[in-house]
């Protein structure tokens, strides 16, 4: 009989207006008798100096977190050596909570993360992407003990990083597509609870009507921490990323444009959609294309510095990363002059 799998997942998740106020009921709970604090200048001044205020209690030591990467994670190793510390908590985007991850996934202990921003889905997810020698990589990681998603702070993020969530959310209606069609053609292992959780909350969000991001911050943040318990439950991050992935992770390798992961991701997904649609009839790509314009994301290549000539180039690189993960790109395996027409034809260029 084959072995069940075990998942790590989060043990508390707290969404609402005040969670903010609750990290040392949290701590207390989770019963942290010292905790590092990680978090970066900016997310410091506007809100974590007077959380950790609430928590100084905990707090044995604080560190900016400058870049994200191993040789920060080393620095921070270095800084708290002979403290017995019990407990990671991280206030801040990206940068910070992957670090957090990493730090506390190495010293195996706990991890309580608090997002400034709702940007992307590893927010709660078990994997940091680094940038090392100027090229992405993914890291495994355990996923946070706790995650307490302040609507008050999130409300107030940069709209863009806003946009970037949304993007990144509704990639996985591309990601989904192409991990079933590595079942059937692969007969890879497929999650339908983890597909599920990836996939439901991105097509509340691409459905609904008058989206206004900031009073639907909750939604978006909601599914951000659905998709990053999805990958989780996975074992692998195949719920939140396919093709639309891979031609992100093309365009970091190869240097182009100056769009956010998840405007990248965003107009990959119109271009997978396009593919899909294509090749066995199943997806809208025009309801992805319209749902971003209606958030006032970018939909064309040029909106986040890129050239049609770029995009191309690095769309036929997204073929040739990660060859195990099979997706609509090897399935199809468009042509350049394929990929002029598609372009074309979605407006990205």
């Amino acid at each position: 009989m084959p072995k069940l799998m075990v998942a790590e997942l989060p043990l508390i998740v707290e969404i609402s207006e005040s969670a903010r106020k609750v990290a040392g009921n949290v701590l207390k709970e989770l019963e942290v008798s010292s905790a590092v604090l990680l978090t970066g200048r900016k997310s410091y001044e506007l809100v974590g100096a007077k959380i950790e205020e609430r928590i100084s209690d905990f707090i044995s030591s604080r560190f900016f977190i400058e870049k994200s990467g191993m040789e920060e994670v080393r620095r921070i190793e270095m800084g708290i050596t002979y403290t017995d510390i019990d407990c990671v908590v991280g206030i801040g985007g990206g940068k910070v909570l992957d670090v957090a991850k990493v730090l506390a996934s190495e010293m195996n202990i706990a991890l309580i993360n608090i997002p400034t921003v709702a940007s992307h889905d590893g927010i709660a997810s078990p994997v940091a992407s680094f940038k090392e020698n100027g090229k992405p990589v993914s890291i495994s990681t355990k996923p946070p003990t706790a995650v307490l998603a302040d609507l008050v702070i999130l409300r107030h993020s940069p709209v863009r990083l806003l946009r970037s969530g949304f993007g990144d959310l509704i990639s996985n209606i591309t990601a989904v597509k192409d991990w079933k069609l590595a079942k059937e053609k692969k007969n890879e292992v497929f999650n339908e609870v983890a597909a599920s959780m990836a996939v439901m909350p991105a097509n509340l969000m691409l459905s609904s009507e008058g989206l206004n991001l900031k009073e639907n911050v909750e939604m978006l943040v909601r599914g951000l921490i659905l998709s990053g318990v999805a990958i989780a439950i996975a074992g692998s991050s195949r719920p939140a990323s396919g093709a639309e992935h891979k031609f992100s992770h093309a365009l970091d390798y190869l240097g182009y444009g100056n769009g956010t992961h998840g405007e990248q991701v965003g107009i990959g997904t119109i271009i997978m959609e396009y593919l899909h649609e294509k090749q066995y009839g199943v997806g809208d790509w025009e309801k992805v294309r319209q749902s971003l314009e209606k958030i006032q994301a970018p939909t064309m290549a040029k909106e986040i510095g890129l050239t049609r000539e770029e995009v191309i180039e690095a769309l036929m690189y997204a073929k040739n990363i990660r060859k195990k993960r099979y997706t609509i790109l090897e399935d199809a395996n468009p042509d350049r002059e394929e990929f002029e027409v598609i372009l074309s034809k979605t407006g990205v260029a």
